[in-house]
């Protein structure tokens, strides 16, 4: 103990700021950030359709439109427009971080203002024969 300070404990030396590590560090956590945004936003993608990654989504067009149709209006448009704006976001500040078959909604949608209308799932979603 007598190589102690008078508090009892060992002297530990200053830090020295090293602005690398805290630029490296910062820069981590922003490639974490973006990679986790990304897999959240497919993952929830993916559950909206009911879409399995291979092909094929676990809705029929018509229970996909059940679903639209027991949504206020306004949510189901929210929720489209916000999926499209994010998607513009990404593809403005990362092109090609997202996938070409994640760019438009899963299922052919047409929307007139007073009816969102629920088309066949598009042909990249389609289940794929296996070779």
């Amino acid at each position: 103990m007598s190589t102690g300070s008078a508090d009892g404990g060992y002297p530990v030396p200053e830090e020295q700021f090293n602005p690398a590590e805290h630029a490296r560090n910062k820069i981590l956590r922003a490639n974490q950030l973006q990679k986790l945004l990304l897999e959240q936003w497919i993952a929830t993608y993916l559950d909206f359709y009911g879409l399995a990654e291979p092909g094929g989504s676990r809705y029929t067009t018509p229970q996909m439109q059940a679903i639209i149709d027991a949504m206020p209006a306004a949510t189901a448009r929210d929720i489209m427009s916000d999926s499209a704006a994010f998607v513009a976001f990404v593809n403005q500040a990362a092109p090609g971080a997202i996938a070409d078959k994640y760019q438009s909604p899963a299922f052919a949608m047409t929307d007139d203002g007073q009816t969102i209308t629920v088309g066949d799932l598009r042909p990249e979603w389609q289940p794929q024969p296996e070779v």
